[in-house]
C-alpha cells in the first residue's frame, strides 16, 4: 500500500510523524546541549558556550571508572545471558518433554518480577550463602535479568525454523554438532545479535541491582551518576549523559557505514 504524502491523508500522517519524531528526539538533544553552557546550574537554552563540563566529565575518574565497570560488566553479561538464552530456546523447542512449559515460564519469569524484589532477593541469599562475591554478583544478577530477553527474542526464530535443513545436513555426513553450527546458527544469527544487544543495554543501564549488589569501591555509572545527582546536581551530570549520547550515534554510524559498504 502507498501512501500519497501530498494527499490530506498523507500530509496528516508526515506531520503526526514529524511531531512524534520531535517529541522522542528533542529531550535527548537537549541533554547534549545544556551542558554546553557556562552557568553553574542546568538551563536551555544554555547561557554562554563552554566544554569545560564535558571536560570535567571525562577528567572525573569516578565517571571513567564506573564507566569501565558498567563496560566490563554488560559485556560478560551479555556473552553469558546470550549462550544460556541460545541454548534455552534451542532446547524448548528443539524437544518435547514433560514440564516445557513450566520451564519456559521459569526461565521468563524475571520479566514480570519487580527488580526490587529482585534485588532484595538476590542481595540476601548471596550474603548468606556467600556463593559469589564481588562484581561476579552483580553479573549473576544481570544474567538473570537479561536471559530472558534473549530467550523472548530468540523463541520466534527458533520456532519457524525448519528442522528438515538440520536433517539433510545430517543425511549428508554432518554432525549434530556441525548442523547446529553450520546450518542453524547461521540462520538465527540475527536473533542472537538483536538477543545480545538487548542483554547489553539491560545491563549497562540497569541500577536497581547495581545498588544492593555492585561493590562500593567499583559502582556502576547509573549508580555513580545516581549518586551525583542525589548530593547535588551540577551539569557535569548532564555532560555524561550527553557523552553516552553522542557515543550511542557515533555507534550507530559506524554500523550503517559497515552495512552498507558489506551490501
Amino acid at each position: 500500500m502507498t501512501i500519497d504524502l501530498k494527499s490530506p491523508f498523507g500530509a496528516l500522517l508526515l506531520t503526526l510523524t514529524i511531531i512524534a519524531f520531535c517529541y522522542l528526539l528533542l529531550p535527548i538533544l537537549v541533554i547534549v546541549v545544556a551542558p554546553l553552557g557556562s552557568t553553574g546550574y542546568l538551563s536551555f537554552p544554555p547561557q554562554g558556550l563552554t566544554l569545560k563540563w564535558y571536560q570535567a566529565a571525562v577528567g572525573d575518574m569516578r565517571y571513567v571508572g564506573s564507566f569501565f565497570t558498567s563496560l566490563k560488566v554488560a559485556t560478560i553479561t551479555a556473552i553469558v545471558s546470550t549462550v544460556i538464552g541460545i541454548l534455552a530456546a534451542h532446547g524448548l523447542t528443539r524437544y518435547e518433554f514433560r514440564g516445557r512449559k513450566f520451564i519456559e515460564a521459569l526461565f521468563l519469569s524475571p520479566l514480570i518480577l519487580p527488580t526490587l524484589v529482585l534485588a532484595v532477593g538476590l542481595s540476601i541469599f548471596f550474603s548468606r550463602t556467600g556463593l559469589l562475591t564481588g562484581t561476579a554478583r552483580l553479573v549473576a544478577s544481570h544474567v538473570i535479568v537479561c536471559t530472558p530477553y534473549v530467550i523472548r527474542v530468540s523463541l520466534p526464530v527458533f520456532q519457524r525454523f525448519d528442522r528438515t535443513l538440520e536433517e539433510a545436513a545430517q543425511n549428508l555426513g554432518a554432525t549434530p554438532l556441525q548442523s547446529f553450527l553450520m546450518v542453524l546458527l547461521p540462520v538465527v544469527r540475527p536473533a542472537i545479535i538483536a538477543g545480545a544487544v538487548m542483554a547489553f543495554i539491560t545491563s549497562f543501564d540497569e541500577v536497581v541491582l547495581a545498588l544492593f549488589l555492585a561493590e562500593p569501591s567499583a559502582p556502576t555509572l547509573p549508580v555513580t551518576i545516581y549518586s551525583a545527582v542525589q548530593l547535588g546536581f551540577d551539569p557535569s551530570v548532564a555532560a555524561v549523559s550527553g557523552l553516552l549520547v553522542l557515543l550511542t550515534m557515533a555507534l550507530m554510524v559506524i554500523y550503517h557505514i559497515f552495512g552498507a559498504v558489506r551490501d
